[in-house]
């Protein structure tokens, strides 16, 4: 009888190791998946407005202001952005910007190669809320210099 219970105990233990594997690298394919569906995304293009105005220029990702955006496209929503700024070293800008729409949330992040000629700004989704949970989405950023009081975010979003 103890020897019945053993090998149930450890023919289940391998059963959930080898599940957790598969779970596990699942993962990997369903980012490959997400990438092939990029092609296929939808435009869309997100004009943000205000989020620098902080007072002092801001190095430590702390907020550069706060401000309004309005996507239009595959996702149509306006409504709050917060705008956070980082310099890690100096050639590298990284930008976070926290949207709250009528339909949920977007956090996207920015980063600005500044080192490179002609300088390369992209940004990507990092998370979303609501009506955009699962959304993904990728592009190229641009702004208005030397105030740099709008962005534009232009690229693919899919699902």
């Amino acid at each position: 009888m103890r020897w019945a219970y053993v090998g149930t105990v450890g023919f289940l233990l391998f059963v959930v190791a080898i599940s957790s594997f598969v779970v596990l690298s699942g993962d990997d394919d369903a980012q490959s998946a997400s990438k092939t569906t990029a092609a296929e995304g939808k435009p869309v293009r997100v004009v943000i407005a205000g989020t620098n105005d902080a007072l002092e220029e801001q190095v430590d990702g702390g907020i550069t202001g706060e401000g309004t955006f309005k996507a239009t496209g595959a996702v149509t929503d306006k409504g709050w952005v917060r705008g956070y700024r980082a310099m890690p070293n100096k050639n590298l800008i990284l930008l976070r910007f926290v949207t709250k729409g009528r339909k949920g949330a977007v956090t996207s992040s920015v980063s600005i190669h500044i080192d490179q000629k002609p300088v390369v700004a992209r940004w990507k989704i990092e998370s979303a809320t609501k009506a955009y949970k699962g959304l993904q989405g990728e592009g190229k950023e641009t702004e208005n210099p030397p105030r740099y009081t709008v962005v534009w975010l232009n690229g693919k979003v899919w699902r």
